[in-house]
């Protein structure tokens, strides 16, 4: 089965579970997520108190950190990567590994999704909750530690709704209830808006893009190979989500410790140095850009990847070269004017919603009218059920899957 087979499948699959639910987990959804908001903006959580979840994931940088590495709470100690955006992160399928049919009609497995960079989270539901215990994030100790806190926060009468007495008693289900509130915020329509203008265009409105934007769409979709990894159809949701969630290793100029990225966990070779790719959806907003913030600005990230082989003395050294895509990149051959169409292109992929917050200097974006409530969309979210399959075996997992505490740092 193809990758876009199995594509296919995860498409059709929600509108057969559409009419799931009930009124009551409707309304446990919608609790969860108003306190989830109070969760993420607590800055009491972290040991010592002082940062929240917005610390690293700034509004006005598309909820990325506008810093190569994020501080932690303690003094001194900081992030390894470059924390990334959570507009549409809830939307990001689960780590799996899908067949893709090579042009000699060989098969190869291959990974795609997954939450953090190197895709060490599986799930969402997984993710959330590996900052509050990373050492160089929030800094808890423990899980009994979270639970003691988020019982004398503001909301914990509002988290304590739906658990027993005997259940607020133990730490493991109201850290847990605070891991699945966090989940379901994220989920909310303020962070999915899709109405950037590449939306308005690809909808069918010729007007939404400039001339300028139109040629770089050009080089997009051909001579820059982009629409090869950053889709411009609709995969696992109804709209696109501009990226692929696959893995590779760019190349990307070396910053601090080596980082193995998706080989640090998988244990596989070939697999070291490689990264997430990441949505372009309002990628104007998220600088600096790849998994250690070692460049600066879309454009040069452009020329990093038309010319990186050609000049590599402009970039210096990386971190794992005996696994760098050279097939794909490092020498486009596009011309100057290509280079600055495709950099204006990206703009046009920054959702207008967030431009109106930033003029207002306020803290969430507004909710667009039409887009769809959370419970409405349940079933395509990647989290619908809570919960992952089991892996298939091809090729065996060669890592500690999951396993929280012999996993590498977050972000």
């Amino acid at each position: 089965m193809s990758i876009g087979t199995c594509r296919m499948m995860m498409m059709t699959l929600p509108l057969a579970l559409a009419a799931d639910g009930s009124a009551a987990d409707e309304k446990e959804q919608a609790t969860l997520s108003l306190v989830g908001k109070e969760v993420f903006l607590d800055s009491t959580l972290s040991n010592p108190s002082g940062i929240s979840c917005m610390s690293c994931h700034q509004p006005e940088a598309a909820f990325a950190d506008p810093r190569a590495v994020s501080p932690g709470a303690v003094l001194g100690r900081n992030g390894r990567r470059n924390a990334t955006s959570l507009m549409y992160a809830a939307l990001i399928p689960n780590m799996d590994q899908e067949d893709m049919l090579e042009d000699d009609g060989s098969q190869n497995w291959v990974w795609q999704g997954g939450l953090f960079q190197d895709g060490s989270a599986r799930t969402l539901h997984e993710q959330v909750q590996r900052p509050f215990f990373d050492h160089a994030e929030m800094n808890v100790g423990s899980e009994a530690e979270l639970a003691s806190k988020l019982r004398r926060a503001s909301y914990a009468a509002t988290l304590k709704t739906g658990l027993s007495e005997a259940e607020w008693g133990d730490d493991a289900k109201v850290a847990n209830r605070a891991y699945r509130a966090l989940v379901e915020f994220l989920k909310e329509p303020v962070f999915r808006p899709f109405d950037a203008r590449i939306d308005d265009y690809l909808a069918g409105d010729g007007q939404a893009l400039t001339m300028q934007e139109k040629r770089g769409l050009e080089v997009f979709k051909n001579k820059g190979k982009c629409a090869d990894c950053h889709f411009l159809h609709a995969t696992s949701w109804p709209e696109p989500l501009l990226s692929d969630f696959g893995y590779d290793n760019l190349g990307v100029p070396s910053r601090g410790d080596k980082d193995p990225g998706l080989g640090g966990h998988t244990l596989a070779g070939e697999e070291v140095g490689q990264f997430r790719a990441p949505s372009l959806r309002n990628v104007a907003l998220t600088a600096p850009y790849f998994h250690n913030g070692s460049i600066a600005s879309l454009r040069e990230v452009i020329e990093f990847y038309n010319r990186r082989d050609l000049e590599p003395e402009r970039w210096g050294p990386t971190d794992y070269p005996e696994t760098v895509n050279k097939a794909d990149l490092g020498n486009l051959g596009l011309s100057e004017e290509e280079v600055t169409d495709l950099t204006a292109l990206m703009e046009a992929f920054t959702d207008r919603s967030l431009l109106r917050m930033r003029e207002r200097g306020e803290r969430f974006p507004e909710l667009v009218a039409g887009t769809p409530a959370s419970w409405k969309m349940r079933s395509y979210f990647p989290d619908w059920n809570h919960s992952a399959p089991p892996l298939p075996p091809h090729p065996p997992y060669r890592g500690q899957l999951l396993e929280t505490k012999t996993l590498p740092t977050s972000q």
